[in-house]
């Protein structure tokens, strides 16, 4: 009787799987920020066990796995659908921004500091003029974007 090859990609697939969900975790402490590394290792870990899975039962002489793949498989997709529902319910608790501009409505007055270092309000840019093909005029709107980090 010929020994069955240990097909390891359906437990490293469940190990990543769960990895994915600790990374997230411990990052989502900390910057309250959607880790798309998460995602990433999902991905791989369902890259991992299909592949498992396929040889488990493609090459049934060879790979042992035909008991333990589907439940593993099942496991990881638990785990799977844990972080999803779980990221849902969470961001549904986030706390209102009840004095947050509304669309179309002006900006409060602000100062931040721009690339250069230099302090910048919004009736600075506002004020001055912008060179265009047909002269300098002063722009009619400002688009702020703000990149989240560590805050």
């Amino acid at each position: 009787m010929n020994k069955k090859l240990w097909n390891w990609r359906l437990w490293v697939g469940l190990a990543v799987a769960v990895l994915a969900l600790v990374v997230y975790l411990a990052v989502f402490m900390n910057t309250r920020d959607v880790l798309w590394v998460s995602l990433a290792l999902f991905i791989v870990s369902a890259f991992l066990l299909a592949t498992g899975l396929r040889r488990s039962f493609g090459q049934r002489e060879s790979y042992r796995g035909q008991v333990a793949g589907p439940i593993l498989s099942a496991c990881s997709v638990l785990i799977v659908v844990v972080f999803g529902l779980a990221s849902n319910e969470v961001s549904k608790h986030f706390p209102a921004a009840h004095h947050a501009p509304k669309v179309g409505q002006a900006a409060p007055e602000f100062k931040l500091v721009d690339t250069a270092g230099k302090s910048v309000t919004l009736a600075d840019v506002l004020g001055a003029p912008v060179a265009q093909a047909a002269g300098a005029r002063a722009p009619k709107g400002v688009l702020l974007v703000f990149y989240r980090s560590h805050w």
